[in-house]
């Protein structure tokens, strides 16, 4: 996957634990995926961001191609 960004433009993160229909559903109960379970349950999500806990995105740099 690959993506050019221009000088001065940003990005934004985006986390979720799904995106159903685009990408399979997760109910969030373990169960194998192959099953259709009808009970879901909500997720958690934490994100660190002090001293302790670093939390980073890497986005590697390449030289540009003509």
């Amino acid at each position: 996957m690959a993506r050019r960004f221009r000088r001065g433009h940003r990005i934004r993160l985006r986390v979720s634990s799904g995106a159903h229909p685009r990408f399979g559903r997760n109910p969030g109960t373990g169960e194998p995926l192959a099953t259709t379970g009808t009970d879901l349950l909500a997720s958690e999500h934490e994100i660190f961001h002090d001293s302790d806990h670093r939390s980073a995105v890497w986005l590697p740099l390449t030289k540009e191609t003509p």
